[in-house]
């Protein structure tokens, strides 16, 4: 996950250690939901391939607080075939474990609306004996087409990837690292420099996902009191969110929750 875009990489090697060349593909696949439930908004999405960038886009216009966004599939490889059909690629009855498709030559390039929707993109490549290939796809969403386009065209390719990886691993050391405890218990050790900091961030600020708010809800008093462990390691993430909180608050002292 990129730090600063709303954008996920899934990276695969391939080496051909067979001993001889061989014809390969590679084939990512995403089930869209566009909302809380995808029972309910399926019916909704409607899928089409960007004629600027090539990207697999989504849309769910039903969707009252997301109305302009577009969510997106592409890979780093411009001769992919695509799929917007789910019933297509995993075939009357089909499993995920063997969809249809991958007893095909290539996806059938359907998408559209009125669709079990998806996105299926799938590139064919050969690898000469001990050669090795790179196949880097993203899935993210942007604020309106534009800004998809721009993270797609941003984003492409190995040296992006790679780049956002070593953000990450930046943020992380320099974040967990800010405050060391050490005890005699190595146990405790890890669990206080490493996993408790990292879930308060990642799960009780960011996620809202905890014991009282699993839903994506603020919890006033306990979300409030959860981030204070990043005062010394993110002062300017607990200060937003004392504001966020604040902003709900009553003259009289009562909040909202």
């Amino acid at each position: 996950m990129a730090l600063e875009a709303k954008i996920k990489f899934a990276v695969l090697k391939v080496r051909n250690e067979s001993g001889r060349s061989r014809r390969l593909s590679a084939t990512g696949y995403v089930e869209w939901v566009l909302g809380d439930l995808r029972s309910k908004s399926t019916m909704h999405v409607v899928t089409e391939v960007d004629s600027v960038s090539g990207a697999l886009f989504a849309r769910n216009s039903y969707n009252t607080e997301f109305t302009r966004r577009v969510a997106f599939f592409d890979v780093d490889d411009a001769t992919r075939h695509v799929s917007g059909d789910r019933t297509e690629f995993l075939g009357r009855n089909g499993t995920l474990r063997s969809p249809a498709a991958m007893t095909r030559t290539r996806l059938s390039g359907k998408v559209g609306a009125a669709l079990d929707p998806c996105a299926a993109l799938q590139v064919s490549f050969d690898l000469a004996d001990r050669q090795e290939r790179e196949i880097i796809f993203t899935l993210g969403v942007g604020q309106d087409a534009d800004e998809a386009r721009n993270l797609v065209h941003r984003f492409r390719g190995s040296a992006a990837a790679r780049g956002a990886l070593e953000a990450v691993w930046q943020y992380w050391n320099h974040t967990l690292g800010a405050v060391q405890v050490e005890t005699h218990d190595q146990s405790v050790n890890i669990l206080t420099n490493g996993w408790l900091l990292y879930q308060t961030l990642a799960c009780r600020l960011w996620a809202r996902s905890g014991y009282y708010q699993s839903g994506g809800a603020f919890g006033f008093r306990d979300q409030l009191q959860d981030v204070m462990a990043l005062i010394y390691t993110e002062p300017r993430l607990v200060r937003e969110h004392l504001l966020r909180c604040a902003a709900r608050q009553f003259s009289e002292g009562a909040v909202q929750h």
